[in-house]
């Protein structure tokens, strides 16, 4: 080589590889050394970034030189990939709090990557991403499947210019709806894309999903290829041969499909507009005795001494008792914002996640404390605008079932009545000791945020004390007196 511009990563590679020196470290420092010389040369223009990047002994082994001949026609979207742009993702991971072990992992990767895409000249696609993973894989003895995350993230990044802390998982999986016999697919694809459209929740589209999901498989091993075989006599087999483990739960099935059905017949893909009537979707009403947490269960949590408590639990403790004094569920607690807390007049008011309807609850002294303490003591430093958030960065927004596991940390022993172990016991101990301790329905029904009083009816049989206030004689009632082995 007789100029800097002549260089290429062969060279490079077959220079490390020649390169000896007494020790590992001795040959690190050398190296480290002309890395800046290389970032010099890159600045002075002379020569690809990537040459500054390569002579590391954590970078080769990991560099993937595959024969790229076969992909040619990808003609999938492709994407530029500077410098630049890698540095304002790994910036992003920065900013959103993640630990430094993942922040050198997303840095070692994305050195990686633009290696990978410099060294053959080629621009990045979602094809070429996932065949140089598969690739890189097989070199990698652990951390793959951080690997794998990052690049799923940094492909979300290409599109939308955002970072997602969802799970990212294996892109090579294949979505359920797939398995489809195509006339099937399609319309079941355009039924969710609709209900997207009209802005509902993910979980909502999430239940429609799997519930049609269900419907479209069995109609698949009945050899159908075409909506409009569809009968009602058909959909009864459905009806009989679906197993669930809960009445409602098939219930809430059956609803889903029959507003499939209904979207066909608008479609023009069935010709009977009443077709869906032959699919149940009501099951027989019943009372479920509510439960509550006991005396020695309140007793247990009110005697835990805060002061002894990790930083994790002491949310947790807190999310508790926000349960029990304020009566909110899981869903809201995960969801207040530090606008939502009124320091000046001690409450908390916020619009219900699950109706909508705005509620306003004065804040205890004794709370008031405890969310403070959480605040200034316990919580991680984050930019997110919710109180409550993980203690493992990414510090952002907790899931509801946070609660459940928040109360099973205090209440480990409980034993569960009528398979009540979710945190919505909570909502009925608030509820059930408002109502023993006389307080009218209508504050009652204000303070759980309910829209009627209805709903709080059913806490009155667990009120003894009132109940046996106003005791109906048999007579009254009209149940006759005789009985017995004589009038069997």
């Amino acid at each position: 080589l007789t100029s800097i511009e002549q260089l290429d990563y062969s060279v490079l590679l077959d220079y490390h590889k020649d390169d000896y020196h007494k020790s590992i470290k001795s040959k690190a420092v050398y190296e480290n050394l002309i890395r800046m010389y290389l970032r010099y040369q890159y600045e002075q223009g002379r020569c690809s970034l990537g040459f500054s990047l390569v002579l590391s002994k954590l970078i080769i082994p990991h560099i993937v030189i595959c024969d790229l001949s076969l992909y040619e026609n990808d003609k999938s979207e492709k994407y530029v990939i500077s410098w630049t742009r890698i540095e304002c993702f790994i910036n992003k991971v920065i900013e959103i709090g993640y630990s430094s072990t993942i922040i050198k992992a997303t840095k070692h990767y994305m050195k990686l990557l633009y290696i990978f895409l410099d060294m053959h000249q080629v621009n990045l696609t979602h094809e070429l991403l996932w065949i140089w993973f598969d690739h890189l894989k097989t070199i990698l003895s652990t951390g793959w499947k951080q690997a794998r995350r990052t690049l799923c993230q940094f492909e979300n990044y290409l599109e939308t210019d955002d970072l997602t802390t969802q799970y990212t998982g294996d892109p090579h999986r294949a979505d359920s709806i797939d398995s489809l016999p195509i006339s099937l697919k399609v319309q079941l694809q355009d039924y969710l894309s609709l209900s997207k459209r009209e802005g509902l929740k993910d979980s909502t589209i999430s239940m429609r999903k799997s519930s049609n999901l269900r419907f479209l498989k069995f109609l698949e091993t009945k050899g159908l290829q075409n909506f409009s075989e569809i009968t009602s006599r058909l959909l009864e087999e459905f009806n009989k041969d679906d197993l669930h483990t809960t009445t409602d739960g098939k219930a809430a099935y059956n609803v889903r499909i029959r507003g499939f059905l209904k979207y066909l017949y608008e479609e023009g893909k069935i010709s009977n507009p009443l077709l869906y009537k032959a699919l149940p979707s009501v099951s027989a009403p019943k009372t479920r005795i509510v439960s509550t947490l006991s005396e020695n269960d309140l007793n247990i949590i009110e005697k835990i001494d805060t002061t002894n408590l990790s930083s994790k639990a002491f949310r947790d403790y807190v999310i508790v008792a926000i349960g029990l004094n304020l009566g909110f569920r899981a869903s809201d607690i995960v969801s207040i914002q530090f606008k939502d807390i009124n320091w000046t007049i001690p409450s908390i008011s916020f619009a219900q996640i699950k109706t909508g309807k705005l509620i306003n609850m004065p804040l205890s002294i004794k709370l008031g404390n405890l969310i403070y303490q959480y605040l200034t003591i316990h919580r991680p430093k984050s930019k997110s605008s919710n109180i409550f958030i993980h203690h493992e960065m990414p510090y952002d927004k907790l899931k509801p079932d946070v609660c459940r596991k928040a109360l099973k940390r205090y209440l480990p022993n409980r034993e569960l009545e009528n398979g009540d172990g979710g945190f919505h016991i909570v909502r009925k101990t608030f509820a059930t000791r408002l109502l023993r301790d006389n307080t009218k329905i209508e504050v009652i029904s204000d303070a759980l945020g309910h829209s009627t009083d209805d709903t709080v009816h059913k806490y009155l049989a667990l009120d003894d004390a009132c109940m046996r206030k106003c005791p109906l004689s048999l007579e009254e009632t009209g149940i006759s007196l005789k009985g017995g082995i004589f009038y069997a």
